[in-house]
């Protein structure tokens, strides 16, 4: 069910792995800012192993039940399930790269998407409601009241207990670090530096190795397999056919 990346239009075909920078590539900010992130990127990949692996072996998972996936047994839900996958594979990324507030955001996303697709595959009735959500000011306001985080935490929580509290811990963990501009995504990425006669206050944009680092590829780590453990109230007899049970108790082990 996943179609690969086509590449741009005239774009020659180029070996794996090897691109030509462009002329004027990293000579204003933001092409400088996405380089210093993929250098970063390729820094984690390299001195944060395990730390990689958890990430890399979460995201195989799920390429594994998307894999000639003929006839899932409830759409809706098994596209929320790329839709997670997604948003996981940009979370990682952002962590990777240091991007700790940024990647609390996708793994809000992380979350919600399987979240919402447990909370719809329960609640049948409410597939209509979320396809209508825009067909006019009602339908938004019943989609919104139907899917509240309280009613969608409840439906999680009522099919695995444990999945329910890792949802909600993890959740408010993403409100609080990026999700919501809220004060700990703000001084969580910041230092203070006294200088003579005066005070500067530095946002972080990138982290480099150290504890904010650790902490992010750990909390991505973490929702992306909740996410998965969340999913598996839906998809159970896939995943123990593909052994992503079994896996998923493996990769909790130091999480």
């Amino acid at each position: 069910m996943i179609e690969p990346s086509e590449p741009q239009k005239n774009e020659p075909d180029r070996p794996q792995g090897k691109y030509d920078v462009p002329s004027g590539w990293g000579h204003e900010e933001l092409s400088k800012f996405w380089d210093a992130a993929r250098r970063n990127q390729i820094a984690t990949f390299v001195r944060k192993g395990a730390a990689y692996s958890k990430l890399a072996r979460i995201d195989a998972l799920f390429c594994a039940i998307s894999k000639d996936w003929l006839n899932p047994s409830d759409e809706i839900a098994a596209l929320l399930l790329l839709r997670t996958q997604s948003a996981f594979r940009t979370a990682a990324g952002l962590a990777a790269a240091g991007q700790a507030a940024e990647a609390y955001v996708l793994n809000r996303s992380v979350l919600e998407n399987a979240a919402y697709a447990l909370h719809l595959n329960k609640n049948p009735a409410l597939r209509k409601v979320w396809l209508d959500r825009h067909v006019d000011a009602s339908s938004l306001e019943a989609s919104a009241n139907s899917l509240s985080h309280r009613k969608v935490q409840k439906t999680v929580t009522q099919a695995n207990r444990h999945a329910g509290e890792q949802f909600e811990k993890l959740y408010q963990q993403t409100i609080d670090f990026g999700g919501h501009p809220n004060e700990r995504s703000v001084t969580g990425n910041m230092k203070m530096q006294k200088q003579p006669g005066r005070r500067e206050m530095l946002a972080i944009l990138q982290h480099g190795d150290g504890v904010h680092l650790d902490a992010i590829l750990k909390a991505t780590a973490r929702c992306g397999l909740c996410s998965l453990e969340i999913l598996q109230g839906i998809f159970n007899p896939r995943f123990e056919l593909l052994g992503v049970n079994a896996a998923m108790l493996e990769l909790r082990r130091g999480l």
